[in-house]
């Protein structure tokens, strides 16, 4: 759990890898989500517990996060995919 941070995160992954290095993110107790960020960005809010699931080959993370300013309310683990940028 990211407990510095103020809101969401932005995740990229990157490199030769498969078979995994998903961003696994608790939403509920039950209920746990797998975002894909190989090769696209992917928003998480990384107050949530969450960890990479495992992988074959190598992989590099690119990690966009903010630990200053106004805290965003915690409401969601997961959020929509980002629109496609023209």
């Amino acid at each position: 759990i990211d407990t510095l941070n103020v809101g969401p995160f932005y995740g990229l992954s990157l490199g030769e890898f498969s078979s995994g290095g998903r961003i696994a993110v608790e939403c509920s107790p039950l209920l746990v989500a797998e975002i894909d960020t190989k090769g696209s960005f992917g928003k998480i809010d990384g107050r949530f517990p969450h960890w990479v699931t495992p992988y074959e080959g190598e992989r590099f993370s690119l990690i966009y996060y903010v630990t200053s300013g106004s805290v965003e309310p915690q409401t969601t683990a997961i959020f929509a995919p980002p629109p496609d940028v023209a």
